[in-house]
């Protein structure tokens, strides 16, 4: 699920903020604050639970109507909306709820959310638009013997890279769900015929999602803890270009490395 990247995401932009604007990173926006919450987002599998929509009264949810009727109409089935209640716990004023459907031949799990981001670091990311005011994000995922093909409407906004195990294609945020759909049946299509011997996870029920959704966990957990939390690459990406003796001191916090 790309929301924990993107929450992860919103951290690490902090700090190209407070270098371009001159400001000193306040308590908790260290290297090391940042190691701890990546770890704590990392960890353990995380706490999913059923929600009400009403639950989450800021949530735009004629977005998320119009999505459940737009794949509807495609024959996908609504299985359910839900909560990562450990991203919750971890970023208590950005809570948000994922509805999750599944198409009719139960090889696509699709997720849709909306996030509002919100605090003084985000409020911050916003008025120097490193960050949009607000996230309308579908992503369609489809497994294949240990390949997770994603497609979402997260260009722009999830820069890190992903593990190996995921082939993602990252589109506009502004990108129409029938173009999506579209690009993800295509590469469907063209990873079946790279790989014939290989057939994809068959999602049905609730517990087959979750289930894959813990698995591409897993395989994302594996890869932030092998680059150390945050790779040189990822942020210079950020930065847009090479990094300073300060951001590389900041860097080597994040990987838990003693200083250079």
């Amino acid at each position: 699920m790309r929301v924990v990247e993107v929450f992860f995401l919103m951290m690490g932009l902090w700090l190209v903020v407070a270098v371009a604007l001159g400001l000193r990173r306040p308590t908790g926006f260290g290297g090391s604050a940042l190691r701890a919450r990546l770890d704590a987002v990392y960890g353990e599998p995380h706490e999913l639970a059923r929600v009400s929509p009403e639950a989450f009264p800021e949530a735009d949810l004629e977005f998320y109507d119009r999505v459940r009727a737009d794949l509807q109409g495609r024959g996908y089935r609504c299985i359910g909306d839900i909560e990562d209640l450990t991203m919750s716990r971890i970023y208590p004023h950005n809570r948000t709820f994922v509805r999750l459907l599944v198409d009719a031949g139960g090889m696509i799990r699709a997720s849709a959310y909306h996030l509002h981001p919100r605090g003084v670091v985000i409020s911050l990311l916003q008025l120097v638009q490193l960050f949009p005011r607000h996230l309308r994000v579908v992503e369609l995922v489809t497994e294949i013997q240990g390949i997770f093909l994603v497609t979402s409407n997260t260009h722009g906004i999830d820069r890190l890279e992903p593990p190996p195990e995921a082939k993602v294609e990252r589109m506009p945020l502004s990108t129409p769900l029938a173009e999506i759909i579209a690009s993800h049946e295509k590469r469907i299509t063209a990873l079946l015929r790279m790989y014939p011997e290989r057939a994809p996870v068959s999602f049905e029920t609730y517990d087959d999602l979750v289930a894959s959704m813990a698995r591409a966990h897993v395989a994302m957990a594996r890869h932030r803890q092998k680059v150390g939390g945050l790779s040189r690459d990822e942020l210079e990406r950020l930065k847009g270009r090479p990094l300073s003796q300060t951001e590389e001191a900041f860097l080597r916090e994040v990987q838990g490395k003693p200083p250079g």
